[in-house]
């Protein structure tokens, strides 16, 4: 189980951070230094915390983090992908 934990927050990290070098290796930093903190966790209850909290924080990542770039005009831009804004529509119409 936390190999795939693990390996979905990579993924997540990759996709979100695909054009920002520093942002991906320091993402995949703290991965790896939050999972190496846990690594002698036995608690069959504090793990599954913790395997729902790394599954939680790929979803998020996943859905809500947007980069945006330098543009050639000087503004930044981003590409806002689909399920990005079904998100937000969604959040909207639970307000």
């Amino acid at each position: 189980m936390a190999t795939a934990v693990y390996r979905g927050l990579l993924r997540s990290c990759n996709q979100a951070f695909r054009n920002d070098v520093s942002m991906l290796k320091n993402a995949k930093s703290k991965i790896r230094s939050e999972f190496e903190v846990s690594a002698a966790e036995r608690d069959p209850d504090r793990l599954k915390q913790l395997f729902a909290e790394g599954e939680e924080a790929s979803d998020f990542i996943k859905t809500f983090v947007v980069q945006a770039e330098l543009n050639d005009r000087g503004s930044y831009a981003m590409q806002v992908e689909k399920h990005h804004a079904d998100t937000v529509a969604e959040e909207a119409e639970l307000r």
